[in-house]
């Protein structure tokens, strides 16, 4: 086993010499969402799902939610748009738009509050 001579503070493994200084194992320290089980395979099985889980299913996820975001958007403006064109007075333009920009603002607020609802979920999912 080789010794590394750590000069921090609380590093993952400790152990302490005769002479009482701090040596730090080189070996590395288990994820954190793993639960150690030592078996090859279970550790190889959980890292892989992990990395689907990140690397494949959140990107997909948010780009789903974010097509879906970005059609309902897109179809408010057409229908603000269109609805503006058939103002009959400035008053009553600039109340259409302060309403629009009001909702909008208020579903990009709860848009945002989904996504990291979804970022949460998945990266802070318990390994199987």
């Amino acid at each position: 086993m080789t010794w590394i001579k750590a000069s921090f503070p609380a590093p993952r493994i400790l152990s302490a010499s005769l002479d009482g200084e701090i040596l730090m194992h080189s070996e590395r320290a288990p994820h954190p969402h793993t639960q150690g089980t030592g078996n090859p395979a279970e550790a190889r099985s959980a890292a892989l799902t992990t990395w689907r889980t990140l690397a494949i299913d959140l990107p997909l996820r948010l780009a789903a939610e974010t097509m879906r975001f970005t059609g309902r958007r897109l179809e408010e403006q057409a229908k603000h748009l269109a609805s503006l064109a058939r103002c009959g007075s400035l008053n009553e333009a600039v109340e259409l738009q302060t309403t629009f920009v009001t909702k909008s603002l208020d579903d990009y607020r709860k848009e945002a509050a989904t996504q990291l609802h979804d970022v949460r979920a998945t990266a802070f999912a318990k390994v199987a």
